[in-house]
Order: C-alpha cells, then sequence, then structure tokens
C-alpha cells in the first residue's frame, strides 16, 4: 500500500511538473509575441520609417511569423477561416485589398542646395511581396521604395526630392484606367521639372512583373533585387535620355555585374514609347526587382546603387 502511494506520488509530481513548465513555456511565449507586436509598426509609414533607421528591421517580422505561437494561432485562424480551407480547390481566390497612397514618413528638405534629382512613381500601387506584413496592414511598394533612396542619397549630400502627391486619388476622382497613368503623373511632374532647373536625373521608379529567379542575384552575400531601365524612342529626347541611362548602368555594371538586366528601349504602337520623357532630357525609366521581391531584397539593391547615382551626379 504504501508503495503504491509512492507510485501516486510521484505520477502527480510528475504531472505537476510538467503543468508548471508547460504554463513557463506558454507565459513565456505570449510575453514574447506581446513585446514584438509593440515592437512591430503597423502601418506602411511607421514601417517605412524604422526600416530608414534599421535596415534589418524587417527581421522582426520573420522572427514573430516563426515563432511557435504564432504558427499555433495561424493554424488555428486559418481552420476558422472557410475561405482558406477552400481556396485551394476553388477556381477564385480571396480578393486583394489594393495598396493605398503611402506619406513620406521622413520629408528631407535641404534649403542650402537645389535638388539635383527628382524621383516619382507613376505607378504608385505596384507592390512587392509582402508576407508577413499583411496582417499589420502593411504593402511593400514602389513609392517605399522611393523613400528609401531619397533617405540613402541625401545622407551622400545629394539633394532629393520625391513627388509626394497622391496620384492615385488623382486617377480614382478622375475615372482614370491602369493605362492613363503615366497621363497622370506627367500632370504633377511637369510643373516641378519646369520650376527646378537645378535638376540632374529625374527617375520614375517601378518595379517589373517576372519571376523571382528572373529578377533576383547575390551580391555581397545578400540577395537583391535586379533592376533594368526603360527608355521611350518616340520622343524628342530619346537620344539624351538614353546617353544619361546607359552612363548610369554602365557604372553599375562595373561595379556589379549581375545587378542591372540592361537598357530597354520601347516603341511601337503596342506600347507607351513615351513614358513622359519628353519634357526632359535627363529622364529615365528604373525598375528594381518584380511582384516577387521582397523588400529587404529591394532596399539592399537601394544601398548599392544610392552611392553610383551620387557619383554621375558629382561628375555631371
Amino acid at each position: 500500500m504504501a508503495k503504491k502511494m509512492k507510485l501516486v506520488k510521484k505520477r502527480r509530481f510528475k504531472f505537476r511538473l510538467l503543468l508548471y513548465l508547460l504554463l513557463v513555456f506558454i507565459g513565456y511565449e505570449v510575453s514574447y509575441n506581446t513585446i514584438m507586436d509593440f515592437k512591430l509598426a503597423k502601418s506602411n509609414e511607421d514601417f517605412v520609417k524604422a526600416l530608414i533607421t534599421d535596415s534589418n528591421y524587417h527581421l522582426l517580422y520573420e522572427k514573430k511569423a516563426s515563432n511557435l505561437l504564432t504558427k499555433m494561432f495561424s493554424k488555428i485562424i486559418d481552420v476558422n477561416k472557410p475561405l482558406s480551407i477552400l481556396e485551394g480547390s476553388l477556381p477564385f481566390k480571396e480578393k486583394q485589398v489594393p495598396m493605398t497612397y503611402v506619406k513620406n514618413p521622413n520629408p528631407i528638405k535641404n534649403e542650402n542646395t537645389s535638388p539635383t534629382i527628382l524621383i516619382y512613381n507613376s505607378h504608385q500601387s505596384e507592390e512587392y511581396q509582402g508576407q508577413g506584413l499583411e496582417e499589420y496592414n502593411i504593402k511593400p511598394g514602389v513609392m517605399m521604395a522611393s523613400y528609401i533612396l531619397q533617405d540613402k542619397l541625401s545622407k551622400l549630400n545629394i539633394n532629393t526630392i520625391v513627388l509626394e502627391d497622391n496620384i492615385i486619388d488623382y486617377m480614382n476622382l478622375n475615372n482614370m484606367k491602369h493605362s492613363k497613368s503615366y497621363i497622370a503623373s506627367r500632370a504633377f511632374i511637369k510643373p516641378v521639372i519646369e520650376s527646378t532647373p537645378s535638376l540632374k536625373l529625374i527617375i520614375d521608379l517601378h518595379r517589373d512583373a517576372m519571376p523571382k529567379d528572373k529578377v533576383t542575384t547575390i551580391i555581397n552575400n545578400k540577395s537583391c533585387a535586379k533592376i533594368v531601365f526603360v527608355i521611350g524612342k518616340n520622343n524628342p529626347n530619346y537620344e539624351e535620355n538614353l546617353n544619361i541611362t546607359n552612363i548610369l548602368n554602365d557604372k553599375i555594371t562595373e561595379k556589379y555585374k549581375d545587378l542591372s538586366r540592361g537598357v530597354l528601349t520601347k516603341e511601337g504602337d503596342d506600347v507607351n514609347g513615351i513614358y513622359n520623357q519628353d519634357l526632359n532630357g535627363k529622364m529615365t525609366l528604373l525598375e528594381i526587382g518584380s511582384q516577387e521581391s521582397t523588400i529587404d531584397e529591394v532596399l539592399n539593391t537601394i544601398e548599392l546603387l544610392s552611392p553610383i547615382i551620387g557619383e554621375y551626379i558629382n561628375e555631371n
């Protein structure tokens, strides 16, 4: 009888110990998730600002996503979300929420020198891959890339302005389709170009639409989004814009052979062929990565590009 009681007590001790360890584990996981949620940005603007301050900031979202409690919670959510269960077998997918306009969280104005670079986005709604960010209402896109590029250039004392007008709203208010994006952006950039004679380079920043393996390369042990330049042949400034773009592209390929996919020239009835490049002879269209590129890959590319662009500005 004494042995039986001893065995029961031993089992109870083991059970209590396991229960205690489980409670400690759950407490740790809950505390970890709470602290992480406090640290993580909940808006596009806050995310960009944090990314500019700390280029490794995006890794916090990966750590949060890899957390055991987060994984368990996501499984529960999936089970309770009928659409997510049916998505794989039904001929439709959950509707994606369009990307919204992103304000510049770190406006830079240098009153001492005249602006030498203008960056804008004719396609402000172009997005990058945002896995792990959607639940925080963050949608990485080309506007983020513009603000990051501006910040990197400013640190090199290159006075850069980014067009912050909401082209998306302008198009919606005027019932303009996506194909009219260049007409919309023209209305905003034309007065800026005409009133800023100090500009040495005007960049319309986009992203491409290609598979990830076609737009990704490894440089300095970092995954980078490849770039490509596009110049329209159907405008009077074609030769001058092409020359400037070739100089930039040559500088890039000289330092990082696999970073650029080259310079594409477009003409004909089935393409734009102008891209507003008739407004000035110092314009270029730059595509960084594609819809499958991550924002950190874009950031890695911008960190390589900005000194080269700065070098070009200082030489001209």
